[in-house]
């Protein structure tokens, strides 16, 4: 499971994006700026692929830009994992 540690200190996404993965769901935390206002842009999508390689089958969801919202996207994420079990599972057939 993800944990708020694991999600890189707050300022970090002051300057950049973080990518993960958690058994076949990939994620990807990032500021954004929507009429003004700053917030954190968590998507979420099945692997095995990365985020410019899959086009469908993203998700997002927006958070204040705040330490705490770390904390809350930790959570999130967790939530996203296990009520999408059957999405994260894959395979690449040779």
């Amino acid at each position: 499971m993800i944990q708020r540690k694991d999600l890189l200190a707050f300022d970090f996404y002051k300057k950049e994006k973080f990518t993960g993965s958690l058994c076949g769901m990939r994620y990807r935390i990032e500021k954004t700026t929507e009429q003004d206002t700053e917030q954190l842009l968590v998507w979420t999508w099945p692997g095995p692929y990365g985020f410019a390689a899959t086009k469908e089958e993203k998700e997002e969801k927006r958070f204040p830009f705040a330490e705490e919202s770390l904390e809350e996207i930790a959570d999130y994420l967790n939530r996203v994992y296990e009520e999408g079990r059957e999405k994260w599972s894959w395979s690449i057939e040779t």
